[in-house]
């Protein structure tokens, strides 16, 4: 029975409301960017527009047609052009950046492709390119998306790409993972492994950094996305203090924030939560590094001493 009522405490804060695991993204479609407060927009001829003087921010469309489409987003501070081609490769590719006084600032590049081979199956390969809000300046006959990566990707085309397949880290709830180059200042620079959660193929509103990511933190505050037991996914926003650490957590399809607090040092997390609106201990996360996030344990402190094993990995897109 009491196996049961952790279980159950577990599932029914998982269940308050219907709210979305992940945090939701805006469009900065045309039609939709009075909505959404965009500062810029994406209009049905592939330009970007600044909504306010209606000047084309490039003078040369992303490109459209048959088998590629483009879509324009807001996340937070941050806009996000996305393609997607629809060939045999599925390509798609993600430029990030900020909007200032009219000018773009490139943040990163983010592409996957998909080989096919008679040995091994599908493969996910790519490669990732960091700008850190590099200006870019309009060229005649260049998309801002064939801009950034002429001003930050360099080398990262063709074989340069490819990569030996990763296997999926044993604690990411079987998330497909995939391990890219990188490259600053268009030369490479390292790898870093990237975890889609709940998907099979590449999507940057659901990809989890596992290692070497390089994300700087807002306030200096991380979002995670994990996992306790085998099938309560929650989002945790922590602020990491050493042993002033504090944050909360909110499970799948629910409202509450569950406030937790403890240390996070040397490598080894033990966090305290409690049940809402009180300082009484409800559980306990103990847990290690593993890559950029945390693996271990969730305990009850319910009375029944039970314990489920939990992940949680940031979050790329915050």
């Amino acid at each position: 029975m009491k196996f049961l009522a952790s279980a159950f405490m577990i599932c029914a804060s998982a269940l308050v409301s219907a709210e979305p695991l992940f945090p939701q993204h805006k469009s900065c479609m045309a039609g939709k960017d009075k909505a959404n407060d965009c500062a810029i927009i994406l209009d049905e001829n592939g330009f970007l527009v600044n909504v306010s003087t209606g000047a084309k921010i490039s003078a040369t469309p992303e490109p459209m047609g048959t088998i590629s489409s483009n879509w324009l987003y807001r996340y937070g501070d941050k806009y996000i052009l996305e393609n997607q081609n629809f060939s045999s490769s599925k390509t798609r590719q993600w430029v990030t950046f900020g909007y200032d006084k009219e000018k773009i600032f490139v943040d990163r590049i983010y592409s996957f492709s998909l080989e096919i081979s008679m040995q091994s199956g599908p493969t996910w390969y790519g490669y990732e390119c960091r700008g850190n809000f590099i200006h870019v300046v309009d060229h005649a006959g260049s998309s801002l998306s064939e801009l950034a990566t002429a001003s930050i990707c360099g080398e990262a085309v063709g074989e340069n790409v490819k990569v030996k397949k990763e296997a999926t880290p044993a604690t990411a709830g079987g998330a497909l993972a995939v391990t890219i180059p990188v490259y600053t200042a268009k030369k490479i620079s390292g790898a870093a492994t990237y975890l889609f959660m709940e998907n099979n193929e590449p999507d940057i509103f659901r990809m989890a950094c596992y290692s070497n990511c390089a994300l700087q933190p807002k306030y200096n505050s991380v979002l995670y996305v994990g996992r306790i037991a085998k099938s309560a996914w929650f989002i945790s926003d922590l602020q990491e203090k050493a042993c002033q650490t504090s944050g909360w957590y909110k499970y799948k399809n629910s409202s509450e924030k569950i406030a937790f607090d403890g240390c996070i040092e040397g490598g080894v997390m033990r966090l305290t939560e409690y049940l809402s609106g009180t300082k009484k201990e409800r559980a306990q996360f103990f847990g290690q590094a593993d890559g950029d996030g945390y693996k271990g344990e969730w305990v009850s402190k319910s009375g029944d001493n039970k314990k489920f094993n939990f992940f949680m990995f940031p979050l790329t897109a915050y």
